[in-house]
């Protein structure tokens, strides 16, 4: 039926990982050491002048929302078939970390292009929804509050289950009353995509959370799904 999922490199940072501790021991002295102190070298002006542009080297300023929308806008005018629902996952979608990992006295924070595409979702009068199998939909709820976003989504299906989300996919399917095809949906499990594609929901794997080129590629998987099944229906 079409593509189904996709997964390139994003931008934003990947999820955390353990790094080994490197096990180190001092060196014990030596006759050079006992004799005298090592040389002492001094850096040329050249040398200074650049560490010094160095440590003045701040990284870019992030996209602000309202660029981000406008880009997200400019994306969305791209294709003449669009979706009428788009849900999004949360840990890792739409925010860099696990719910179940932070208390709700911390301040979240969300992907740095998540905030603009929705924007430019509501603006495009498309419809947006949740769906999270966060064993702590009390935590996610409080972050959704402190980010001022709880007004963008018409459906919040935040529970943890074992059907790998085709229990929320029915709860939004109800409450809205959108068929599924007519649904784009952002995770970053491989399990949750293969199940909710096969409701029939165009589906994209996201690495690092979603940005404008996982928007654009799952705007055109849609469009080729939506193509694909007219000629079916042609056929």
């Amino acid at each position: 039926m079409g593509l189904r999922g996709a997964s390139p490199a994003n931008s934003d940072s990947a999820r955390p990982s353990k790094k080994p501790v490197r096990e180190t021991s001092r060196p014990g002295p030596t006759s050079r050491s006992l004799a005298s102190p090592p040389p002492v070298i001094h850096p040329s002006r050249g040398d200074a002048a650049a560490g010094e542009r160095l440590l003045r080297r701040r990284p870019p300023p992030q996209m602000g929302d309202e660029r981000v929308k406008a880009e997200a806008l400019q994306i969305l005018g791209l294709f003449q078939a669009l979706p009428r629902l788009v849900v999004f996952d949360l840990d890792y979608t739409l925010w860099p970390f696990y719910c179940e990992c932070r208390s709700k006295r911390e301040s979240p924070s969300l992907y740095r292009h998540a905030k603009g595409i929705m924007f430019a979702l509501r603006e495009k009068g498309i419809d947006v929804a949740i769906a999270s199998r966060s064993p702590t939909p009390d935590i996610a709820k409080v972050f959704i509050d402190k980010l001022e976003i709880k007004s963008m989504f018409v459906a919040q299906e935040i529970f943890s289950s074992w059907t790998h989300k085709t229990e929320h996919f029915q709860k939004i399917q109800r409450k809205t009353g959108i068929p599924y095809k007519s649904m784009l949906f952002f995770d970053d499990e491989d399990r949750n995509i293969e199940s909710i594609s096969k409701m029939g929901v165009t589906s994209v794997l996201v690495e690092n959370g979603v940005n404008l080129d996982m928007f654009k590629l799952g705007l055109s998987n849609f469009a080729t799904n939506v193509a694909a099944s007219s000629t079916s229906k042609d056929e």
